[in-house]
């Protein structure tokens, strides 16, 4: 068994080559598992994830591995989720069907579909560059994000986004047409970015090395 190793979550879905290759260039030693007690040796995990909340947590129950996440989260082992891995760590989710998630945060996934001013309908899915917003009076260099400049451009793609409960747990937004969208979440040893770290150049690189030093 590899400890001590940043464990890149497989559970089928998700884009984990791309995620193992951006750890690798920030100087952490990936390794892609689905393994629980790999996962549970883990110095960091990350989670990622593409396509539907109900198919992703359909292949997590099936595994076995809502139950090993929840465990390595309460030893503190620091878990970044990544775009749709981020969701999950939601209570719940309206995409197709109710689904509950992980349950690690507070709140629920919801479409960000939703008729503007003009009664017009922003085009669905986010994809491209979006600048990072400071979330209400969060303190910024306090979280995963002190080395990352407000007004800094990741790269999105998606349809749904998280809205957490406690408005505390939000460190960064951005704008999707009259919308703004929470884009980077963190609880104690818990981080979500909804964009993708991975395909964001340098600066989500930078993202990545410093949940590394966490």
């Amino acid at each position: 068994m590899v400890k001590n190793a940043v464990v890149v979550v497989d559970y089928g879905v998700g884009n984990l080559l791309s995620v193992k290759r951006g750890l690798e260039f920030v100087g952490a030693n990936p390794i892609i598992s689905g393994d629980p007690q790999i996962i549970l040796s883990a110095s960091h995990i990350v989670f990622p994830g593409v396509g539907a909340f109900n198919n992703a947590m359909t292949k997590l129950n099936d595994l076995g591995l809502v139950e090993i996440l929840k465990e390595a989260v309460h030893k503190g082992i620091p878990l970044m989720g990544i775009c749709l891995g981020m969701q999950l760590l939601f209570d719940e989710s309206e995409e197709f069907t109710h689904t509950e998630g992980l349950a690690l945060i507070s709140g629920k996934v919801a479409s960000i579909k939703e008729k503007g001013s003009k009664n017009i309908y922003p085009k669905v899915p986010h994809i491209g560059w979006a600048k990072l917003n400071q979330a209400n009076a969060i303190d910024w260099k306090k979280t995963v994000l002190k080395n990352t400049d407000i007004g800094s451009e990741m790269y999105f793609v998606h349809s749904f986004a998280a809205q957490p409960a406690d408005q505390r747990d939000c460190v960064a937004t951005c704008e999707f047409g009259e919308k703004s969208l929470v884009a980077v979440v963190e609880k104690n040893n818990i981080i979500g970015c909804q964009f993708h770290p991975e395909k964001s150049g340098k600066l989500g690189l930078k993202i990545l090395e410093d949940f590394c030093a966490l």
